[in-house]
């Protein structure tokens, strides 16, 4: 019997293989043989920017995160496997919340021509590919062999490398390290016996290893702490090293000063030669006469400045500008020109040895630069002892990081140096179909988002062909996070994830992520050795004096975020799309401090998490509400599901009241929610600002899915009343020929000479829900002056991305059960033949209105239900009178809607008890007799009934939209 499993098992190994290799040589296509449903199709590539040539990539570890599927069921890594390479490792990223794996990393080496790309499959199989793992534990070092080279690392008194072996030629001799210098004192990472090395990954295609301590001197306190990520890969002597240094720590609390930091390396190379990279094509080599050195200055090469930063950051970091290379007295290039730069690597090699090394954007992270010595020490000048300024301020609760590559060869085996720095530079990804990631929902769950051709499509169709995201990697070393403006009002970094994953344009993709890396390592408060929202409270009673005294005078790196403009919400797509775990880290940490800051920090009065119903300055509100989103879904934390329940439910549960200045909160008749704070209006006069009540507040409900909810009933609820402010928008504000800036609530409002604002997701909303197509077609008029208004890479915002899309896929089909007519959605009550009524439990039947329909939704309400209560804001009139009808999307939600059947005229039906209903709905967002939000059970009411159906249908829907019964 286990002969017969075992044959069985290998003859399905072979029909998998088999057709695997029919699908790669396009025999037949991939449907599930193997697991995935079905194989999932990457092409591995270089991450090239507009401007930058690719070069041959033989065998080069390509690193990428796939999304899955949940109906995959992947739960473990093992489950996986990889087809078009033979060298791959796989490691989970982040789990769906029934368990099974969302987003995998893969790891694989790949050979990839200029310019080109590769095809392989994600499948499933069984795991790693075979071999051994790179790295090996020991007692006292951790030891990694890659095949072509053997690292050892100490676990203690860390000093980069013990010891680099390739074959039997050793390439270091005595004790290297992590060394800084402020004044007369020489600190380093050799020097700390409390520093600790452990492998944080292993495979047999790459090994992390994580090292943390300070920067010690031989006596007295440390300056910095570090972390140093170390990554090995298969048959290469190249290492990436990422470097944080870190200022963050209680027990420390004060700005450092200090002038240099470098990366020490004590080398074998004898009579060793100098290579150096001076600009695109331009080199400068030779022997060592005593030092060579390349020093990189400011530099303005793809460097975007923000309202003096730059001045800024001269002053107070790198005074000197351009590029200086000396060798011995001799200097061969003077500092002067701030168009002068590096393209970021060097070389130091003999006869016999080659050692390479890179800086990533090297030409942006000045004062940095290498420096060698005749007797063969080299120096990753991280800061360079070069730079004229000796007093550098390094702020309280920062970090800053860095990418380094070395690499280690014989000469005769060496690669250019420029080959090796095009692995960190320019490094490989992979990439799927974009349909791919729009049918796992892998950014934040989207599953409706244009594709690049679409988007294409509409520029043109507006007249705005000419809009695009730049293919250029550009970076910033400094913010102003409080600028005004549109650009500054949502977070372009995640437009340029989504942008790569339409074109697989490598400039959007590395210009997101050196954003995203300011965002962490120079926006981002840090807590090494305390909680901030656990010691928060008793660190730092007042938020606005945390800072040590003057830390804004003396420090580079002291403009952290501000509460309105905190766009983190790339963070944790790019660390998706990478791995990189110090972005992941940092962002965790972000997430701590703003708990602190806006929850626990503030006590009841401005708290926005911690369970108050309190509304405040609707941009820092809205920017709260949108971070407790995204992690809840992406930080795994009990505690930010728990906020962010709280702030959905605390607003969910207040009322604006007519004519009260006062009183936030939604309007249930006219679908607005009124913003006290929004806008600026005159003493007891209600009015919201467009900008703020109808895209900043709005849009940060993108981030919720159902996955973010424990009572899918509060999901429900809160989609519902975002489509009565997509309902307002659409009669009150889209009519205007320019919206004003701020529209007045209880008077009318014309049209302003100028202006529009972005109200793209709550018309693909609207859409979405009702089918409707007036919802795109009204607001198409604007988006071409929104756009000119407001920022043209707007239009790959995930909000504009789900308008287009469904503007060119028409393909919902929406519409109620058996409704009344004339303007009524419902069903009726008691008194119609398909409701029946015994006490507060109501029976409803029906027939199944269409084939495959998707689900039921089910409202109950007091009065009779329209779609809309339609207010003409001009004439200040409603065509459904309130006291009469309720907007069927203000009613309450009903909870276990029949599962649809498939057929078309099956009997449906439920059982709807009401006091049930209305006891669960002030439960859910803690209401009681006296608040505003409060619903009581009226036995003396004959309550009714409306049941609306949907789905997706693109055949079926030019037939059956125009039966949906909207007034």
């Amino acid at each position: 019997m286990v002969v017969n499993t075992l044959r069985c098992e290998l003859v399905k190994r072979v029909l998998c293989y088999f057709f695997i290799m029919c699908c790669i040589g396009g025999v037949i296509p991939m449907h599930g043989m193997c697991g995935i449903d079905s194989a999932v199709k990457i092409f591995v590539h270089e991450l090239l920017p507009e401007g930058v040539t690719g070069g041959k990539r033989a065998g080069e570890v390509a690193s990428f995160g796939i999304p899955l599927k949940a109906s995959d069921g992947i739960r473990s890594v093992s489950e996986l496997g990889l087809v078009g390479s033979s060298d791959y490792q796989f490691r989970e990223l982040h789990r769906y919340p029934d368990g099974t794996i969302q987003w995998v990393l893969v790891d694989t080496l790949v050979s990839v021509e200029a310019d080109g790309s590769k095809a392989i499959w994600l499948t499933n199989g069984s795991g790693n590919s075979a071999g051994s793992h790179l790295a090996v534990n020991g007692p006292e070092h951790i030891t990694v062999n890659t095949g072509a080279a053997r690292f050892v690392i100490r676990k203690k008194n860390y000093n980069v490398f013990d010891s680099v072996v390739v074959g039997d030629t050793p390439f270091l001799r005595d004790t290297g390290g992590i060394t800084a210098v402020s004044g007369t004192t020489r600190y380093s990472s050799a020097l700390d016996n409390d520093s600790s090395a452990a492998i944080e990954e292993n495979g047999p295609v790459k090994a992390v290893v994580r090292c943390d301590g300070h920067l010690k001197p031989e006596s007295g306190p440390w300056l910095f702490g570090y972390t140093m990520r170390m990554y090995f890969y298969k048959n290469t002597g190249r290492v990436r090293l990422d470097l944080i240094i870190k200022n963050a720590e209680m027990a420390s609390k004060s700005v450092k000063i200090f002038e240099s930091l470098r990366i020490e390396l004590p080398t074998t190379v004898s009579a060793p030669q100098y290579f150096f990279s001076t600009g695109p094509g331009a080199e400068s080599h030779g022997s060592i006469d005593g030092t060579a050195y390349l020093y990189q200055g400011y530099s303005n090469h793809k460097y975007v400045q923000f309202l003096g930063g730059t001045a800024m950051l001269r002053q107070r970091l790198v005074p000197d500008v351009g590029l200086k290379v000396a060798n011995g007295d001799s200097v061969i290039l003077t500092p002067g020109d701030e168009t002068h730069y590096s393209e970021g690597f060097g070389a130091m090699h003999s006869a016999v040895k080659q050692i390479n090394c890179g800086i990533r954007n090297l030409y942006g992270m000045w004062p940095a630069g290498f420096t060698m010595e005749d007797d063969g020490d080299l120096f990753i000048d991280i800061f360079s002892p070069w730079n004229s300024k000796d007093d550098i301020g390094f702020a309280f609760f920062a970090h800053d990081k860095r990418q380094v590559v070395l690499e280690f060869s014989k000469k005769e085996d060496a690669p250019l140096p420029g080959q090796t720095f095009y692995a960190i530079q320019y490094p490989l990804t992979g990439r799927a179909a974009f349909q791919h990631y729009k049918d796992t929902g892998a950014v934040y769950y989207e599953k409706r988002l244009a594709t690049h051709e679409e988007t294409r499509m509409f520029l043109d169709e507006i007249g705005l062909e000419r809009f695009e995201i730049e293919n250029v990697d550009n970076m910033r070393r400094y913010y102003g996070w409080g600028q005004g403006g549109g650009p500054n009002q949502y977070d372009l970094n995640l437009c340029q994830y989504l942008h790569f994953l339409q074109t697989g344009n490598g400039g959007a993709f590395l210009a997101a992520q050196n954003m995203d890396h300011h965002k962490m390592f120079g926006s981002t408060r840090h807590s090494d050795d305390f909680d901030f929202y656990a010691d928060g409270p008793g660190l730092f009673p007042n938020v606005n004096t945390i800072n040590p005294p003057d830390q804004e005078k003396l420090s580079f790196n002291f403009k952290f975020f501000d509460r309105e403009h905190t766009h983190d919400v790339s963070v944790p797509i790019g660390y998706f799309l990478t791995g990189d775990e110090s972005f992941y880290e940092a962002w965790k940490e972000h997430g701590e401090y703003t708990l602190y800051d806006q929850g626990s920090g503030k006590g009841a009065v401005g708290s926005y998490y911690d369970g108050t119903t309190y509304v405040g300055y609707p941009r820092i509100f809205s920017r709260a509400l949108r971070r407790a989103g995204a992690f809840g879904l992406y930080a795994g934390t009990d505690v930010w599901r728990e906020k962010m329940r709280l702030m959905v439910g605390n607003f969910m549960g207040m009322r604006a009241a007519p004519l009260d200045y006062n009183q936030d909160g939604w309007d249930l008749d006219r679908g607005f929610f009124y913003m006290r704070q929004s806008a600026s209006c005159p003493e007891g006069v209600r009015c919201n600002k467009v900008f703020m009540a109808y895209d900043i507040f709005p849009n940060s409900l993108w981030y919720y899915g159902p996955e973010n909810f424990d009572d899918p009933l509060m999901y429900d609820d809160f989609r519902d009343y975002l489509l009565g402010s997509s309902y307002h928008c659409l009669s009150e504000i889209v009519p205007l020929e320019f919206p004003t800036y701020e529209i007045f609530l209880d008077t009318s409002n014309g049209a302003a000479e100028k202006g529009e604002y972005p109200l793209s997701f709550l018309m693909a909303l609207g859409y979405e829900m009702t089918g409707d197509d007036t919802f795109l077609a009204q607001y198409k008029f604007h988006y071409k002056a929104m756009l000119s208004d407001q920022s043209e890479e707007r239009i790959y915002s995930p909000y504009s991305s789900k308008f287009i899309h469904d503007y060119y896929n028409r393909d919902v089909v929406a519409g109620y059960v058996a409704p009344v007519g004339n303007g009524r959605v419902d069903m009726g009550n008691s008194s119609a033949a398909s409701v029946s009524r015994h006490g507060s439990v109501y029976t409803l039947i029906w027939n199944a209105p269409l084939e495959g329909i998707h689900g039921y939704q089910i409202k109950v309400a007091p009065v009779p239900m329209v779609e809309n209560l339609n207010f003409d804001q001009m004439a200040r009139s409603y065509q459904y009178h309130p006291d009469l009808y309720d907007n069927y999307w203000a009613a309450l939600n009903v909870a276990n809607e029949p599962v649809p059947k498939q057929k078309r005229g099956d009997v449906e039906s439920v059982s709807v008890d009401v006091a049930q209903v209305i006891s669960a709905y002030n439960t859910r967002y803690g209401l009681s007799e006296g608040d505003p939000a409060y619903r009581s059970y009226d036995p003396s009411i004959d309550y009714y009934f409306a049941v609306k159906y949907s789905k997706v249908a693109p055949v079926a829907h030019e037939k059956t939209i125009s039966s949906l019964p909207c007034p």
